[in-house]
């Protein structure tokens, strides 16, 4: 990536979007920027600006309070509920230096403090020309250490508010002080000088060059504008902690900001660019009002967060819940609490960012195998898929905009593995240890990892000796080029491989498919979604019907897993139909149909939906290899014929451990028992959310919750609403536990094995069932039953301390 000229994120759309933003434009050329002018006072200045504060829209439930930190005045932010992490949040607000104050940017601050779940306190520092440098710095400088004794700090700020902070990240360095968690800079003004600034963009709706050099004088106080002790762009940039940048495409400061990202990276500082096309500068003061101004907050929050985790020494906390993973399982269990007025609960996610399956997927063409209204909450349709199967990027999307729009952010605490687990019978609590020696306990514990959390490498020889790069799908390498133009080896031809084969054709040189057993592939019924889409999507009513029609029909087609169905006779000549199709202008056209023609019964392992997998293996440089791997060599693959395949780079599309559930974590439940042992023959829990022996447990898409049809989100909503009525019940009798009877669900297992004895899914070898034939995936009847069952609790299944 070229760091001079880093890509906008994204242009901001939408109606809401497209009707406030010219406002708002218009609104600061006619009423601000003429203001912010060096012949107008700046008393006068000072005074236009204040009357905008009562225009500040805080998030509900945000508070502030005047407070002062190291003799500097200022205000707190505090977000709407008690902050569930450790660390603060320094705030140095812009104004060239001569304006601003702490109230001119509360929308802004108590945003920050809401998606942060932190309190920000935001300095009422000394401004010129009454007080020149280096009293603004000096007021950061007594703010930020009476702040850091407290804890980790992240210190933010934005335009010159962006100036004292990178001096003070700069000051800190030099003097061996604790440095901050991370710096977020917005629209930050670097260089003082500011050469190769343009002297005006037509869509700059705040500053004019002009002004903001007069102000600068006032700051500087005679010293150079090149001086480091003012301009950070002159000092050094090594050293300093992880930074975001964000800044607007239509303001002066743009090439600014670029070269400051470009100059911290070569300095080997972690630095992020955060562009947003067609907004001015520091656009995000208008948050609350302008939805691209709260997205860009929401993005900043998420690029602190794990970097406070990380400058965070060990600690004990407590918590009502603690939720392992923050997937969807994790997003939907955060929200359905915090909807019944749960809020002290965090959720530990060992990835520095959100998302579950959907962050550790990011392979080319990972997409979701269900229609995308279908795989959107109930509580949180999505007016934005572009299509009708959601690309992975577009999924982490939605959950990035759930998690900020519900306030899920601030429960987060990223890049933090949960080690071990542990019940204490006496207090009736779950004590947890984390990897870097924290200390949790909670009353209620929910996992929420599922079953396609822990990567599963084949078990095949010499797999450590391939000496080029070797990539699983679910750990994929964002920085991939190494694979461009190489000879390419595939090991899997299950749904991740089929997304990812067409497009390693597209850039290998040569590219090999190992295929155990092949699929069962239908076509995809994909389509784009236009203007007109997204305009019923606002229709009230239409979002829960679209969802619900999917929802039936993909009913229909789980009737396609049963004998004698219409359902199924159409659903195997659409894919006898589909094969034909597709490979009918293939050179070895009988060989390859006789290849991919699945051996076992529709419906056994997961469909495949596909329309590019049968031409791309059609293709002259791609080659379906039928015969077994023996072993893998330092630069291969030998088949069992004998064959040496050789091999520049090799991928394994080998799925995810679905037996050994949760097997990266000891918890122990009653007695000391373990996870482990009680689940020595296999994996057993009622509903799939709670597990005999171990009290206030509960597991999100847990033992045979799966599906081969339709979406895991009902499943996963019917599993939160179970669990939050467990937990509901306990507080009520005033007691301290729930535990699953062991009656209860030996019962519950006993009628889901007789009713999977004999079925379709015990008819092949999958990911659904154990070596020894159980079936420990799969549910086998239709959604509505499980969600009516698993979503209504029945006190008799529990025992109540």
């Amino acid at each position: 990536m070229d760091l001079l000229t880093p890509p906008t994120t994204g242009t901001p759309s939408g109606l809401r979007e497209a009707v406030i933003a010219p406002l708002l434009r218009g609104v600061l050329r006619l009423a601000v920027k003429p203001c912010f002018a060096p012949w107008v006072p700046i008393a006068a200045q000072r005074a236009r600006l204040q009357r905008f504060i009562p225009l500040n829209r805080l998030p509900k439930g945000s508070r502030v309070e005047p407070a002062m930190h190291g003799g500097v005045p200022g205000e707190w932010l505090h977000p709407p509920h008690a902050p569930v992490k450790a660390g603060r949040v320094l705030y140095l607000h812009g104004g060239a230096f001569c304006v601003g104050s702490p109230a001119t940017h509360r929308a802004l601050t108590a945003r920050l403090a809401r998606d942060l779940g932190l309190s920000v306190f935001s300095t009422d520092y000394r401004l010129a020309p009454e007080h020149p440098y280096p009293a603004a710095l000096d007021d950061a400088l007594a703010a930020y250490r009476a702040l850091s004794a407290e804890g980790p700090v992240i210190v933010a700020g934005d335009s010159a508010g962006g100036t004292l902070v990178l001096l003070l990240a700069q000051a800190l360095r030099d003097r061996g002080e604790t440095p901050p968690a991370c710096l977020l800079l917005l629209s930050p003004l670097v260089d003082l000088t500011m050469s190769g600034l343009p002297d005006a963009i037509p869509g700059e709706a705040l500053l004019s060059k002009p002004w903001v050099s007069a102000c600068i004088d006032h700051f500087r106080a005679g010293l150079p504008a090149d001086d480091p002790r003012v301009s950070p762009w002159h000092g050094r940039l090594d050293g300093l902690p992880p930074t975001f940048v964000q800044w607007g495409s239509d303001e002066i400061f743009a090439p600014g900001c670029g070269r400051l990202v470009a100059a911290l990276y070569g300095a080997g500082v972690t630095a992020t660019a955060d562009v947003v096309a067609n907004r001015w500068h520091v656009f995000a003061l208008h948050a609350g009002t302008l939805p691209s101004a709260d997205a860009a907050l929401g993005r900043a929050a998420r690029f602190a967060l794990p970097h406070l985790e990380a400058a965070t020494p060990p600690r004990a906390a407590r918590h009502d819940v603690v939720v392992l993973g923050a997937g969807m399982s994790g997003l939907c269990m955060l929200h359905t609490l915090k909807q019944a007025g749960i809020h002290d609960v965090v959720a530990l996610e060992k990835q520095p960012g959100l998302g579950g399956t959907w962050w550790d997927n990011r392979y080319p063409g990972a997409q979701v195998d269900v229609p995308a209204p279908a795989y959107a909450f109930s509580f949180a349709p999505n007016r934005h898929w572009p299509q009708r199967f959601a690309d992975a990027p577009d999924i982490h999307a939605y959950q990035e905009a759930l998690a900020a729009r519900e306030g899920l952010l601030g429960h987060l605490r990223l890049g933090t593995a949960l080690v071990s687990a542990t019940w204490d019978e006496s207090a009736a609590l779950w004590r947890f240890r984390t990897a870097k020696g924290d200390t949790l306990e909670s009353r209620f514990f929910v996992c929420s990892t599922g079953p396609l959390s822990q990567p599963r490498w084949p078990a095949i020889p010499g797999l450590d000796d391939f000496e080029g790069p070797k990539l699983h799908t679910a750990r994929w390498h964002d920085d991939d080029r190494a694979l461009d133009g190489q000879r390419i080896g595939v090991i899997g031809t299950g749904s991740t491989a089929v997304q990812l084969i067409p497009k390693l054709a597209a850039r290998a040189s040569k590219l090999e498919v190992f295929q155990r057993t092949p699929n069962w592939v239908l076509p995809r019924l994909e389509r784009r979604y236009r203007w007109f889409d997204r305009w019923l999507m606002r229709v009230p009513g239409y979002a829960p019907a679209v969802r619900l029609a999917w929802a039936g029909f993909l009913e229909w087609t789980r009737r396609g897993f049963d004998e004698g169905t219409v359902a199924r006779r159409f659903m195997l000549g659409l894919a006898r139909w589909h094969r034909r199709r597709q490979l009918r202008d293939a050179p070895d056209r009988a060989a390859l149909e006789s290849a991919l023609a699945p051996p076992y019964p529709l419906g056994c392992k997961r469909i495949i939906y596909a329309n590019d997998y049968y031409p791309t293996l059609a293709q002259p440089h791609v080659a379906l290899v039928t015969d077994g791997i023996a072993r893998i060599t330092a630069d291969g693959i030998v088949t069992t014929d004998g064959r040496e395949h050789r091999l520049d780079a090799l991928v394994c599309a080998t799925g995810f451990e679905t037996v050994n559930l949760l097997g990266s974590i000891t918890i122990n439940g009653c007695a000391g028992r373990t996870l482990a042992e009680a689940w020595r023959d296999g994996p057993v829990a009622l509903h799939g959310i709670g597990v005999a022996g171990f009290p206030n447990l509960f597991l999100m898409l847990g033992p045979n919750t799966a599906t081969g049809h339709t979406s895991t989100l009902f499943y996963i909503e019917a599993a939160a609403r179970h669990a939050l009525a467990v937990m509901q019940r306990v507080r009520e009798r005033g007691g301290g536990w729930a535990a699953v009877k062991p009656e209860a669900m030996a019962a519950h297992d006993a009628s889901l094995q007789a009713r999977l004895r004999g079925s379709i899914w015990t008819q092949c070898r999958s990911w659904y069932r154990m070596e020894d034939g159980r079936v420990i995936a799969i549910f086998p009847g239709f959604t509505p039953e499980y969600v009516r069952k698993a979503g209504t609790l029945e006190p008799a299944d529990y025992h109540w301390g």
